[in-house]
């Protein structure tokens, strides 16, 4: 178990890799997102009852739908073991062109500590109808 230093210094970098996620969500920006997510990361989930797999659909998604400047993403939960860490993040109040309105969104990530820092390695969401 690290040291409450160590912790926060951990959890630092990896608020920083969510928060590239987050923004490029506000934005409707992927490229904004990119950096933070793995070269070889997975995305699995289902949108609107289809399986949408691959970081590449996730990308387009977000370059699709535009800005959704009123989100309300919260940080529900890190958990940490060394070299990895678990996040989940629910955020509301999605807009844009394919989210319609008022949609909620449940996102669990996969991170890996590597030598340019904390990366998203894998995202599975859930989208509440």
């Amino acid at each position: 178990m690290p040291n409450t230093q160590q912790y926060l210094t951990e959890y630092d970098g990896i608020s920083k890799t969510i928060q590239m996620y987050i923004d490029g969500s506000k934005q409707g920006k992927s490229e904004l997102m990119r950096p933070a997510f793995h070269a070889d990361a997975s995305f699995f989930g289902y949108a609107g009852g289809q399986l949408a797999v691959g970081p590449a659909f996730l990308f387009d998604w977000i370059d699709k739908n535009g800005p959704a400047p009123k989100i309300e993403p919260r940080i529900v939960s890190v958990d940490i073991l060394d070299s990895i860490a678990m996040v989940r993040l629910e955020v509301g109040g999605w807009s844009g062109k394919l989210a319609g309105s008022d949609v909620r969104m449940s996102d669990l990530f996969t991170l890996l500590k590597t030598p340019s820092g904390w990366r998203i390695i894998q995202k599975a969401f859930h989208w509440h109808a």
